[in-house]
């Protein structure tokens, strides 16, 4: 087991094709835009976050979920300790984006055993 564990989800990711819909769809729900870019932001309510963003793909697969994104505090330390175990990385090392900017989102996502997708996150100040 790795020592450098998750703190919590972060969010959960879902494609769409119409991001006006979805967004009306969960403000409806009680959810705020945390962060808007338009096509693409995440909503908040409570201590869930949804982010969405345009489908990549043409097929809508089963589930629409693309992501599950952990909160881990020790990002880079957990990078190397998922690494040394032999899990199938996605991402090309730590990554980062400017989802949150001014602060700076890195990440890391890897593969589960059942094909879903793992991400390990944090935001800086």
């Amino acid at each position: 087991m790795i020592t450098n564990i998750p703190s919590g989800i972060a969010h959960v990711a879902i494609p769409t094709d119409d991001p006006e819909l979805t967004v009306s769809f969960y403000e409806n729900l009680g959810f705020i835009r945390l962060v808007d870019h338009g096509v693409r932001g995440m909503l908040q309510c409570q201590t869930c976050v949804i982010e969405y963003y345009p489908r990549r793909q043409e097929e809508k697969l089963a589930g629409c979920i693309d992501h599950i994104a952990l909160t881990c505090e020790h990002l880079d330390e957990a990078y190397e300790e998922i690494l040394a175990q032999g899990h199938q990385m996605i991402t090309n090392g730590i990554e980062s984006n400017e989802m949150f900017a001014p602060r700076t989102n890195r990440f890391f996502l890897f593969k589960g055993p059942n094909g879903e997708k793992i991400e390990f996150c944090k935001i800086y100040e």
